[in-house]
């Protein structure tokens, strides 16, 4: 069995402060938290620890979404531009946002592209870019990615239509 615990702004709520000791630290609001069925409810809804006993095999154990107090580690600037009505310029600026002595692992940006995408010609002085059609998007990997670093990824894409406006391709967002 295996105890997870939560520092959520709920749980920071109801615990004592000690006299003279002050806290700057207002925890964080976790909003929409889903479990897997191995988790015990009850348990958490007391004292917001996760105890469960894990399935066989890869599982997601729980899913929630932050809304305040979000500090990101990446900063994603995407720029796209439509050239010569069959081509798009598509350029992905990525700067980390965390110190310099600290580095991200196995880093991957997924750029979407239309369905009418025929070729990818990708740029990168930083980990490698491919046009993965499985995917419907450009991959982009960086293994060792240092704190307070910028690089750029500058892709043009040959689409099989004319125009992006024939299927009103509205541009899906970049995941990191």
């Amino acid at each position: 069995m295996l105890d997870v615990g939560m520092n959520d702004k709920l749980l920071m709520e109801k615990e004592p402060r000690k006299a003279g000791v002050t806290t700057s630290d207002k925890g964080i609001t976790i909003d929409d938290m889903k479990f897997h069925q191995c988790v015990k409810l009850p348990k958490f809804d007391k004292e917001r620890s996760i105890t469960f006993i894990p399935p066989d095999g890869k599982f997601e154990l729980m899913s929630y979404r932050i809304t305040q107090n979000i500090n990101l580690p990446f900063k994603i600037m995407p720029v796209y531009s439509e050239i010569k009505g069959n081509k798009l310029e598509i350029r992905i600026k990525l700067k980390s946002i965390y110190d310099k002595n600290l580095n991200a692992n196995n880093v991957v940006v997924k750029i979407p592209t239309p369905k009418s995408t025929a070729t990818v010609n990708a740029n990168t002085l930083n980990g490698r870019a491919k046009y993965e059609p499985e995917n419907g998007a450009i991959m982009w990997r960086i293994k060792k990615y240092q704190g307070e670093f910028e690089c750029v990824l500058q892709c043009e894409v040959t689409l099989s239509s004319s125009s992006l406006n024939d299927k009103g391709w509205v541009k899906p967002p970049v995941g990191l």
